[in-house]
């Protein structure tokens, strides 16, 4: 008979390595079932994170896409505004300057000087309309760059004309400087090259009372690819701890900046979001009471290439005050000018300076209009034509004017929204005439008129 073990009866011993190996074993089991859960809760959550990346993701996609129309919604808007606002403001900058010039003499001397006032104050809220806008462009990254061939010398040249007499007349000393290591020839875009310059020569004439105002070009200490344009006067200064804060949109030195000596704070701005589209950067150096130095650090050969989303016009600046005439006056007398402008009110003031000086004045509300107007009146002279009026563009105005028998040199103006080189681009190459940027200036506009009614009748001669 087999052996049965009853409740009392114990198990045989082991040896105690073998009870101690056994402990050890049902331990580590222990662990790797606890590891095993603590993995399998750690890859859920895991999981559940990266669901919720994805989510999160999908999110900011959705928000990013809603940024996006929003900003560009805001663009279209200031966009539209601006132009909303500058049409009649440029109308009133035409009359008003008209006023102020007194052709006829038969104003006060009280109410020339209100008509100054009212062009003065146009102005400086064109600027303001202007900044805006070009602020609004650089935020949105819409700020279109396009490098090409420039000519040192000739940039020199141009802003030497641009502020030499803004400093002459403060009683300032204007110098410029461009050490021989300045190659003669950048690749840059001179249009916003010219505006930041611009815009630091202005504050630096602006805030100096006396003594000089210096444009220096050199090259970058430490690199040859990079050369330094720096702008130094002997004005105000700016303490240390503003520096950084000049550059902030809406802000100035202090509360008392603005009110003493004008602007809205944006131009610094607008000049380093520029710099920085074209590779390069603002720095500033100022000692509260002896001066300031801003130098724009740019490359010799700019590398940004044309942003693909289309900028909004670029704003020209405002003219200065009354218009010349000068060789315009005598050719314009008893000539035949047809103006091509649905806006009623930059139609009166054009033909109220054009009728003045002599010019017999007609014009047309649309395209069709207008070429009708010129092929019924072979004795049209000149005709200006705004670019965006309604049925047809002026650039099919001017295409079907140019197709008319005997029309080819007609002189022909186009009001445009800017003249940068990117709204030259899109008008058509085939076409011989000249742009004039909204809001039209008088002094140009008259110019242009002398040299192509000159040049006109040089060749009917």
């Amino acid at each position: 008979m087999g052996r049965y073990l009853d409740g009392r009866a114990k198990l045989p011993r082991t040896p105690d390595g073998l009870a101690d190996a056994t402990l050890r074993t049902m331990a580590l089991l222990s662990d790797s079932r606890r590891l095993a859960r603590q993995l399998q809760d750690w890859s859920n959550e895991l999981r559940r994170n990266q669901a919720e990346l994805r989510r999160s993701q999908v999110e900011l996609g959705e928000k990013a896409k809603v940024l996006a129309a929003t900003s560009q919604r805001k663009s279209d808007i200031l966009a539209g505004m601006s132009h909303e606002l500058r049409t009649p403001l440029n109308s009133m900058l035409t009359l008003a300057q008209l006023l102020a010039e007194n052709p006829e003499g038969n104003l006060s001397e009280s109410e020339v000087k209100s008509a100054s006032t009212i062009y003065r104050a146009g102005t400086n809220l064109l600027q303001i309309i202007n900044d805006l806008l070009d602020l609004s462009k650089v935020a949105a990254g819409r700020m279109e760059v396009r490098p090409g061939p420039v000519r040192t010398a000739r940039m020199v040249d141009d802003l030497d004309a641009a502020f030499r007499p803004m400093a002459v007349g403060k009683g300032l000393r204007f110098d410029v400087e461009v050490s021989p290591e300045v190659p003669d020839d950048l690749f840059t875009d001179e249009w916003r090259l010219q505006q930041i310059l611009g815009n630091l020569l202005s504050n630096a004439i602006k805030f100096t009372a006396s003594g000089t105002v210096t444009l220096r070009i050199s090259g970058e200490p430490g690199t040859s690819a990079m050369l330094a344009f720096a702008v130094t006067d002997t004005g105000i200064g700016i303490p240390a701890d503003l520096l950084e804060a000049v550059f902030e949109a809406f802000r100035q030195a202090d509360a008392g900046t603005s009110r003493g000596y004008g602007g809205t704070g944006l131009g610094l701005t607008i000049s380093r979001g520029i710099a920085s589209l074209l590779g390069g950067t603002i720095r500033a150096e100022s000692v509260p009471g002896s001066g300031s130095t801003f130098t724009l650090c740019l490359p010799a050969v700019c590398a940004a290439g044309v942003v693909d989303v289309p900028a909004e016009s670029e704003p020209s600046p405002a003219p200065s005050g009354p218009p010349e005439a000068g060789p315009a006056g005598r050719l314009l007398r008893g000539a035949r000018v047809l103006i091509v402008d649905d806006d009623i009110r930059r139609v009166f003031a054009l033909a109220q300076v054009l009728g003045r000086l002599g010019a017999l004045v007609r014009y047309a509300e649309n395209g069709p209009e207008g070429i009708e107007q010129v092929r019924g009146d072979p004795r049209t002279s000149l005709v200006l034509i705004d670019v965006t009026t309604p049925e047809w563009d002026g650039y099919q105005a001017i295409r079907a004017i140019r197709a008319m028998p005997g029309r080819v040199g007609l002189p022909i103006i186009a009001m445009t929204a800017g003249t940068a080189p990117g709204d030259r681009d899109e008008a058509p190459a085939d076409l011989a005439f000249d742009h004039i940027p909204k809001p039209v200036d008088l002094d140009q506009l008259l110019d242009l008129i002398g040299r192509r009614l000159g040049r006109a009748q040089v060749t009917v001669e």
